[in-house]
């Protein structure tokens, strides 16, 4: 149990178990004067003081219930008295310290301990409490339920005071804590609306509010906020607890799972900035990548930013075999992403779709991975200028029918505006960068630098319908040549252009 509960069950339970010993006590002095107070001191301890007077017929009518009349004077009936209440104030007692009422779980669906004030029907459970012995016996086989039934008459005075201190102690707590509930939700969630606003799996690619997370015990529950779970913490159903408010970033970096696909991933609530990348097979578009995320990383560092790369395919290990990379394999891939921070800098998260050229070829049966080109902030088509001369200059008279760049650019724009729904007129504002790629080969540059720039080298070598088929479905498009080997790497410049366009504070304090 969480320490917030075991405050306030602490605390109102045992203001109203104090009032009830009182009165116990008060009882059983009661028990042995003549006057005939007993009765009226279990219900009213307090009755010598306000000069309250029992109606004759509750008196009656309670005497009649548990069958003993006549004089309390009589030491027998005294004595018998005296441990029928005894035995009916230990019930209430273990009732208020038994294990349904100190058993907040919930439900298997979301296994995280309710408050104590806003569990479900939380008063109803609240008056239960002092019998709450009831509910022990009948979960305990081995005792008979009917042991505490038979001592329902003397449970009853102590449980009804007990019950009527924790009325209105549980609603000033309720009051209490729905105000402080409310006031941590409405900063916490002004503040991810602000620095976060979604999140993105790297695996099904699609994004949401708030992720589920896993407990280091392995229950999956809801995103911990300040709610009817907890304020600053939440406990699972383990009892183990975690973070509901993300002070320090203690919260980002539990283990998020996907409300959809289930995979699991961090988000670090930082904000996501999507990239996918298109283009032919062997155009460089992984090359490309791991590059541009290595002179990412580096200029981060010298910022003081601090980055933190998740995934194996950007790896430090991946950055130096960048110049011998296997093709991409077609199919849905994971997401490949990292983490920029620092003081001044909100915390953003940069994922990267490298999609197989092999899934854009127009001779292939299509598999619409819809989230790579409905969720992303910027895309980078690659082009490779050697593949653009070649058929530039061969003969073949079916050169432009295969998988030619522009035969993979028109595939792209099919399945895009297809996903989205965009019609002949409608521009996509997604940031799009056409890349040539391999400016790392002298012979290479020195063509496209013939050419004056990336887009006079598409019209020069036929392959204007390229810069065409962008500029009609995108309202920003820009131009890069990039090396993405050797001393001239320039990689990230595509890279930084999508990101500054759609994340100013990271434009003001990496790219400036």
């Amino acid at each position: 149990m969480n320490k917030t509960n075991k405050a306030l069950m602490g605390t109102l339970i045992g203001i109203a178990a104090v009032y009830a010993g009182f009165s116990f006590v008060l009882t059983m002095l009661n028990i042995y004067d003549n006057d005939g107070t007993a009765l009226r001191i279990v219900i009213c301890p307090f009755e010598p003081f306000n000069g309250w007077t029992m109606p004759d017929f509750i008196h009656d009518a309670y005497w009649g219930l548990i069958g003993l009349y006549g004089s309390a004077g009589v030491d027998g009936e005294k004595s018998l008295l005296t441990i029928l209440f005894a035995v009916g104030f230990a019930l209430v007692a273990a009732g208020c310290l038994s294990k349904p009422t100190w058993d907040l779980r919930g439900k298997e669906d979301d296994p995280q301990e309710y408050l104590f004030t806003h569990r479900p029907m939380a008063f109803f459970w609240c008056l239960m409490i002092p019998w709450n012995i009831l509910t022990a016996a009948w979960g305990l086989k081995k005792i008979p339920v009917i042991i505490p039934i038979i001592f329902i008459p003397f449970m009853l005075p102590f449980a009804l005071i007990i019950d009527m201190f924790l009325a209105v102690t549980y609603i000033i707590a309720w009051a209490v804590m729905s105000a402080r509930i409310s006031l941590l939700a409405s900063k916490d969630r002004d503040t991810y609306d602000k620095d976060t606003q979604y999140a993105v799996c790297p695996k099904c690619k699609r994004n949401f509010y708030q992720p589920y997370v896993k407990c280091r015990c392995g229950l999956v529950m809801s995103y911990p906020t300040p709610n009817k779970y907890g304020l600053k913490y939440h406990t699972c159903n383990q009892g183990h607890t975690i973070p509901s408010i993300n002070t320090d970033g203690a919260r980002g970096r539990l283990q998020a799972v996907c409300p959809y696909c289930k995979g699991e991933m961090f988000t670090h609530e930082a904000k996501p900035l999507v990239i996918s990348m298109v283009g032919s097979v062997g155009s460089g578009k992984t090359t490309l990548m791991i590059s541009a995320v290595e002179s990412l990383t580096a200029l981060a560092k010298e910022k003081g930013v601090v980055s933190e790369i998740i995934t194996g395919g950007i790896s430090v290990a991946a950055q130096r075999g960048k110049a011998n990379v296997t093709p991409t394999q077609a199919g849905e891939l994971d997401s490949e992403y990292f983490f920029l921070r620092s003081r001044e800098l909100p915390e953003k998260e940069i994922v990267i779709n490298d999609i197989s050229g092999v899934e854009f070829q127009p001779d292939r049966d299509k598999v619409l991975f819809e989230e790579y080109y409905r969720y992303n902030d910027g895309i980078i088509f690659t082009v490779d200028p050697l593949e653009i001369m070649a058929l530039h200059y061969s003969q073949s008279p079916t050169k432009g029918s295969k998988n030619t760049p522009v035969a993979i650019m028109e595939s792209f724009y099919h399945m895009y505006t297809e996903i989205n729904g965009y019609g002949p007129a409608v521009k996509s504002t997604v940031p799009f960068a056409v890349v040539l790629t391999k400016m790392d080969d002298p012979k290479v540059r020195a063509s496209v630098d013939a050419a004056g720039s990336p887009a006079e080298f598409l019209n020069k070598y036929s392959h204007k319908a390229i810069a065409d088929i962008a500029e009609n479905a995108f309202k920003h498009v820009r131009y890069f040549k990039v090396a993405s080997i050797g001393d001239n790497n320039n990689a990230a410049e595509p890279f930084i252009w999508i990101l500054g366009e759609n994340d100013q504070e990271l434009r003001e304090k990496l790219f400036k």
